[in-house]
């Protein structure tokens, strides 16, 4: 409630108009109210076939988590009405453990499934030629993710 005082007090009084929208924050984060909600039983093969259709036009994506806004379950699986808010790469916790009553240990159960897919993907792409990074590029590239995700938070801080 601070936080929201500080950046939208001026507009708490303000009645918005049907139809249109006030963006409290442009991050959906635990702290800002975004609900993260495990769905996996609601996986299908429509789910399947729209993901990849999304995940293959990139090169070299592999693995990672869809943040979905939509407006049904079922429009999701038509394909209509859902925004990709982000996406997150392998190097980001599986989240959706946080919000549906997953003990410790069933997330951290999650959280080893995470690691052994990353696993068996890098396997798989060793095997057909890439070569694993030195140890240096990634302490390198794990040192200049901190420097950008620092950006970021500075200038989440900045966005109104």
């Amino acid at each position: 409630m601070k936080e929201l005082r500080s950046r939208h007090g001026h507009n708490f009084n303000m009645i918005i108009p049907d139809g249109e929208k006030y963006m409290l924050s442009y991050a959906a984060n635990h702290n800002r109210g975004a609900l993260f909600i495990d769905m996996k039983e609601e996986i299908d093969e429509n789910i399947c076939n729209l993901l990849d259709g999304i995940s293959h036009q990139v090169n070299d994506f592999f693995y990672g988590r869809y943040d979905i806004m939509c407006n049904s379950i079922e429009d999701l699986k038509q394909g209509k009405n859902f925004v990709i808010l982000e996406y997150n790469g392998c190097g980001a916790e599986p989240n959706h453990f946080y919000d549906t009553g997953y003990t410790l240990t069933k997330a951290w159960k999650e959280i080893l499934k995470h690691w052994k897919a990353l696993y068996l993907i890098s396997r798989k792409n060793y095997e057909a030629g890439t070569p694993y990074w030195p140890a240096m590029k990634g302490f390198r590239f794990r040192k200049e993710t901190r420097k950008h995700y620092k950006k970021m938070k500075t200038a989440d801080k900045i966005i109104p």
